[in-house]
């Protein structure tokens, strides 16, 4: 039985460890360029569809 909590806890410990990683590099590392990349490309397709209109 102690074994079963011991996988569970290194389950749990790692499931947390992971989440903390995902929300770092989303709130500082590629969320802010994964967005800024998306306006850029969002402005250029305006761009060519007030072209062709």
């Amino acid at each position: 039985m102690t074994l079963l909590f011991k996988i569970l806890g290194v389950i749990f410990a790692l499931f947390i460890v992971l989440f903390v990683f995902i929300v770092i590099e989303e709130s500082f590392l590629g969320g802010r360029r994964r967005r800024k990349l998306e306006r850029k490309a969002r402005a250029e397709q305006a761009a060519r569809d007030a072209e062709t209109k």
